[in-house]
């Protein structure tokens, strides 16, 4: 039997018994309630060298995929800090960093056949800490299944070593979604029921879960709109194409203008080619209020080039008394320089078994209102667990590595704060600050996949 079917029969063994997963909960408090499932598990295989590569999703009765949206590495990054919230740092198990992104530098590499599982453990992974890299003894992935209806979540975590026949479940979990997973995972939704004075006195979880209600329904009208049209139709409901939509979305390619094109329940444009030089701009519609807008590119948002999510990344600041703003790459602020978006090709990531790369395919917008009062925080986040709670909302690896594991959690404690920049679309032009505190709810978020001439039914 092929590795590859096996592995299709654990993804049916972890979610075969939904009914038996534990109670749903945010997907960064189940994590880190299986995270210290996940370390054991792993020491009692005598693993010491471990990395975690990408997750797979399958969404309702499509086919599971390395690429929905900027999911699939954003279950990973959360799980690979999850795993460093459990680490032991009397006894710690050495965790690689980043290892999907050296794997996707591999030929052939691949957890989904033997022998792709094989050139994963040829060659040697940089630790999280330190300077040492290492043979991996073992890796951790994962599978998630969303439902139908968007509601929940099913994600089960999977290991493998050099000798592992096929892979081996570890733990599995359920969630209820949220807003960072629908934007993720390239959902478009609306959001206004939460910014009235009397939302306004709710506490920041009582927000999120009214938000997310709303966006759950958005979501599903904004596929539903679509769903059965498989040639470009006319849109009504997308935040994209709403009449009362407080922006609108401009994509150029070579400063020619690409259709948005809206069908089988989501937008697309077509794929840029290589050489191609791309430009967005967004244009104010409808509001005459300050907004904070987060950008992405491929799940990198154009300030920083950060992957956290929408609701924690630096935003610009889209001043009432400016109508446009254009963007042609990611700009660094601590150096005030921009680089073009880079064009990839999907060519090659559709001839691998599985791309560990971050490409997301996707073009993503997320506008957020200016925070009118301080939201309520949770007592919870004032013990220890809410502080671990925070490292897997906010924290990401800082760009210079500690020298041990308990350098790694102090910074990753201390990096819970970002910053807002205003209007720096030229290149070569100054980024200025602005005085700014975005909400922590969306008003609206659009996502855009890319689509090639050939996926188009003849």
């Amino acid at each position: 039997m092929p590795r590859c079917v096996r592995f299709g029969l654990t993804i049916l063994f972890v979610f075969g018994a939904c009914s038996l997963l534990p109670a749903a909960d945010d997907l960064e408090k189940q994590l880190l309630k299986q995270g210290p499932r996940v370390m054991d598990a792993l020491k009692e295989r005598g693993y010491q060298n471990v990395g975690v590569l990408k997750f797979r999703i399958k969404k309702g009765n499509e086919a599971s995929v390395d690429q929905v949206g900027s999911l699939n590495m954003r279950l990973t990054k959360k799980l690979e800090l999850a795993l460093v919230v459990a680490n032991d740092t009397r006894d710690p198990i050495g965790l690689i960093a980043n290892a999907s992104q050296i794997a996707s530098e591999i030929e052939g590499a691949s957890h989904l056949s033997e022998e792709g599982r094989e050139k994963l453990f040829s060659q040697e992974y940089p630790l999280a800490w330190g300077d040492e890299k290492v043979v991996p003894d073992a890796f951790v992935t994962g599978v998630a299944l969303i439902s139908s209806d968007l509601r929940t979540m099913a994600v089960g975590i999977l290991g493998f070593d050099s000798t592992s026949e096929a892979l081996f479940p570890i733990v599995k979990f359920q969630v209820a979604l949220d807003l960072e997973d629908l934007l993720d995972s390239g959902e478009s939704f609306t959001v206004r029921g939460v910014f009235d004075d009397g939302s306004l006195s709710m506490s920041q979880e009582e927000r999120k879960d009214k938000a997310t209600e709303e966006a759950l329904t958005t979501s599903l009208e904004v596929k539903q709109e679509t769903v059965n049209e498989s040639s470009p139709a006319k849109s009504k409901i997308h935040p994209l194409a709403s009449s009362d939509a407080a922006v609108l979305l401009e994509i150029r390619y070579d400063n020619e203008v690409q259709e948005i094109e809206f069908r089988d329940g989501a937008a697309f444009v077509p794929e840029p080619q290589q050489g191609q030089k791309v430009f967005l701009i967004v244009r104010r519609k409808s509001s005459d209020k300050r907004l904070g807008l987060v950008l992405k590119v491929n799940g990198e948002n154009t300030l920083g080039r950060q992957t956290v999510a929408d609701s924690q990344a630096k935003a610009w600041v889209l001043e009432p008394d400016r109508k446009e703003w254009g963007f042609q790459g990611y700009y660094d602020t601590s150096a005030n320089t921009m680089e073009p978006f880079k064009v990839l090709s999907q060519t090659e990531s559709k001839a691998k078994e599985i791309d560990y790369g971050e490409f997301a395919g996707s073009i993503s917008i997320s506008l957020f209102p200016e925070q009118k009062v301080k939201p309520k925080v949770s007592t919870e986040l004032l013990t220890d667990e809410g502080e671990d709670f925070q490292i897997l909302t906010q924290g990401d690896f800082p760009s210079e590595k500690p020298s041990n594991l308990g350098a790694l959690k102090q910074q990753l404690a201390q990096n819970v704060t970002r910053g807002l920049i205003s209007n720096g679309e030229a290149v070569g032009q100054t980024l200025g600050t602005a005085k700014f505190v975005k909400d922590t709810i969306p008003i609206m978020t659009a996502t855009v996949k890319y689509y090639s001439p050939q996926d188009l039914p003849e």
